[in-house]
């Protein structure tokens, strides 16, 4: 992973105390899938001290642990996203808003919060700082990483699982030494190529992990200006 952090404990201690337990719980989910991405990444990464043989049983044993595991990976880096929508909607949104105009937890995306957040009438360092957020969400969702990541997802939960191929023989190493890919696939009229497993275990992850710390320090720069201008 890179050197991008996010200080997550200093959004709990800034944020508003009225919605600081809540927001713990949306913090904690974080911290868990992150902990779920890196084991993964371990897992792929980690020496296989046998050949593999591609006859063999153990080769198709070995094809869909690496699909299980890319599945895994991909449905917890993209579930991030919209863990982050909660975040904002309870520190953000919630102590803008009447309660009758509140966002149920059920109905929050990470699209409905920066949709609602630009909408509302703020003064000019709470706008200044919202559009912070909007621009880092806006970063991530534009993103390719995050854009192939989203139709791999939603493919294989609405439709059919993708497939992988296998492509290079190594007689040692790691699950991503030994050369999958994903197969091509379409979603929603965009067509996505093959894509190396490798790919997607190591420099997508990082890529998609260090934009959603962005949105995740943007919304530490909003509390922190208003916890500022209540002092």
């Amino acid at each position: 992973m890179s050197d991008k952090t996010w200080k997550t404990q200093e959004l709990l201690d800034i944020c508003s105390q009225n919605v600081t337990d809540e927001a713990a719980v949306y913090v904690a989910s974080v911290k868990s899938k992150i902990d779920r991405i890196l084991f993964i990444r371990d897992c792929f990464t980690t020496s296989v001290n046998q050949p593999l043989k591609i006859s063999s049983i153990e080769f198709s044993k070995t094809q869909i642990e690496v699909e299980i595991y890319i599945e895994s990976l991909a449905s917890n880096l993209h579930s991030l996203a919209d863990v982050l929508g909660q975040i904002i909607n309870v520190t953000i949104l919630k102590p803008l808003l009447p309660s009758e105009k509140h966002l149920s937890s059920e109905k929050v995306t990470i699209k409905k919060v920066t949709t609602k957040l630009a909408e509302l009438t703020l003064d000019s360092v709470k706008r200044t700082y919202a559009d912070e957020i909007i621009h880092a969400v806006d970063n991530l969702d534009k993103s390719d990483e995050f854009s192939y990541l989203s139709g791999f997802v939603n493919t294989i939960k609405h439709r059919r699982l993708l497939n992988t191929t296998f492509y290079l023989k190594k007689d040692n190493g790691s699950l991503i030494d030994f050369g999958f890919k994903l197969d091509a696939f379409e979603y929603k009229e965009t067509s996505f190529p093959q894509k190396w497993c490798k790919t997607i275990v190591i420099q997508d992850r990082e890529k998609i992990i260090d934009l959603i710390f962005d949105i995740g320090n943007s919304i530490n720069n909003y509390c922190r200006a208003i916890s500022i201008m209540n002092v």
